[in-house]
């Protein structure tokens, strides 16, 4: 077969998902919206996905993320404006996740999705025995095995992405599908907002927007592909519209971290740090959130948009306190904590209320309740072995995967929950890949296949050709 004749048929394959996509949304998503279904299309959906990522297992990253993303818009929390109802909408998320993913894992195999570094396959270990520590315990079972869950798409992203993947077709499927998502969101907003008016829904699409947009958006202006760096705006109107203020300073504090690693300037870089600086302590010290906050009521056009949800640091008070009766749990039980699935049992800062939840937002305390310091040594060795990975060439999955660590997990267990989880095991898994290739590259170039093709798939299509 010619160069030129592979090329195309490559070139025939690529159009295949969005072929499969835009005919399922034409024909299936407007009628289940209006009609009701839409939990079992999107099983459906993810039926048709796991097939497709059967037989191109490079897609396996980017399907699972917009698969997550897609789901949150349009099977969305049916107590996305009441936290004290019951949602059963995350049971059909996770059950199409699995299904992509099982799609994925059959093709690939589990020994490879399987190598990956100690640090990882220790922090799962850890995991497993804070699940049989929880259950044993007394913790509700579904809780158990929702938050191992999390753990085990971690890993398993993690490893997918270090063997298989392609970067460039990542960035290609967010910007097609990620901005067509965020335009639903935007549809769905507009037909609610005569209703509601501005304002704020619990859910996870604001994060696994930032965590598309921030990518997204530097490699479109590194490229000076403005139709990306358009797009990646677009998605950034979902936390924007939804007044989650994390993540909008998780966006930002990407580009400022790219800014620090591209910008050759010690003075703009100066500036970056403390633009840092000011953006750590507006995401993590609840006296500065209430000084931006109340800066922001005062300007005529924006503080009368800002919802009742938005306009306080009650969440972020209720975080940190969330860290302090952790660190108790930690007290008492300091091997496991709690163990997965476990309650936190706490003194809500506003109200005085109790509260007991098994669920933590609180990232660090998350860790430190279901797993105890075991847990959390385990989670910091992993967390520097994908740090390994971050690299100048690759700003883009370093600045979100440093923004997710230093903004995101003190509000979200993002690297911890399954509906964040691949993301960040997704793109911790391509640095790593990407450096792997740089050693190589450096000692045995003739060795190394061409930037975009990796490993296994790339010489099982060589000799296919």
């Amino acid at each position: 077969m010619s160069a030129t004749t592979s090329n195309l048929a490559q070139q025939e394959r690529a159009g295949i998902p969005a072929l499969i996509f835009w005919i399922a949304a034409v024909s299936l998503l407007p009628a289940a919206a209006l009609l009701g279904g839409m939990a079992m299309v999107l099983i459906g959906l993810a039926v048709c996905l796991a097939v497709l990522v059967y037989q191109r297992p490079a897609e396996a990253p980017g399907v699972a993320m917009l698969y997550l993303f897609a789901a949150g818009i349009l099977l969305p929390y049916s107590s996305r404006f009441d936290f004290t109802l019951q949602s059963s909408e995350m049971y059909y998320w996770a059950a199409g996740l699995l299904v992509i993913t099982a799609g994925a894992v059959a093709r690939l195999g589990l020994r490879r999705v399987s190598a990956v570094p100690l640090s990882a396959k220790v922090f799962l270990a850890v995991a497993f025995a804070a699940a049989v520590y929880g259950e044993t315990h007394g913790a509700t079972t579904s809780y158990v095995l929702r938050q191992l869950y999390g753990v085990l798409l971690l890993i398993v992203y993690f490893g997918i992405a270090r063997h298989i993947g392609n970067q460039e077709l990542l960035l290609r499927r967010i910007q097609a599908f990620g901005v067509l998502c965020a335009v639903c969101f935007i549809v769905y907003y507009a037909a609610v907002f005569s209703e509601y008016g501005f304002h704020k829904e619990m859910g996870y699409i604001g994060e696994q927007a930032a965590f598309l947009a921030t990518p997204l958006f530097i490699a479109g202006v590194e490229r000076k592909k403005y139709s990306w760096v358009l797009g990646a705006l677009v998605m950034l109107l979902v936390p924007a519209l939804n007044f989650t203020r994390r993540d909008i300073l998780t966006f930002l504090m990407g580009l400022l971290i790219a800014l620090v690693i591209k910008v050759k300037s010690s003075t703009v870089r100066g500036l970056c740090y403390g633009a840092i600086v000011l953006v750590t302590l507006s995401s993590l010290y609840p006296p500065v959130t209430e000084l931006v906050a109340e800066k922001l009521l005062t300007v005529p056009v924006v503080g009368p948009l800002i919802p009742e949800g938005g306009r306080d640091a009650s969440t972020l008070l209720g975080r940190v306190e969330q860290l302090s009766v952790s660190l108790e749990t930690v007290r008492v039980h300091p091997w496991l904590g709690g163990g997965l699935g476990g309650e936190l049992v706490m003194i809500m800062p506003i109200t005085g209320e109790l509260s007991a939840d098994n669920f933590v937002d609180n990232g660090w305390a998350y860790l430190l309740q279901k797993t105890g310091l075991v847990g959390a040594a385990a989670f910091l060795w992993l967390l520097i072995t994908m740090f390994r990975g971050l690299s100048r060439e690759a700003v883009g999955l370093t600045a979100c995967l440093l923004s997710a660590t230093i903004v995101t997990m003190f509000s979200q267990p993002a690297f911890l929950h399954f509906t964040t989880a691949p993301y960040l095991g997704t793109y911790a898994g391509f640095l790593l890949a990407s450096r792997r290739r740089r050693v190589l590259q450096a000692t045995t170039p003739a060795a190394i296949a061409a930037p975009g093709q990796h490993g296994w798939l790339h010489d099982e299509e060589s000799a296919h050709s």
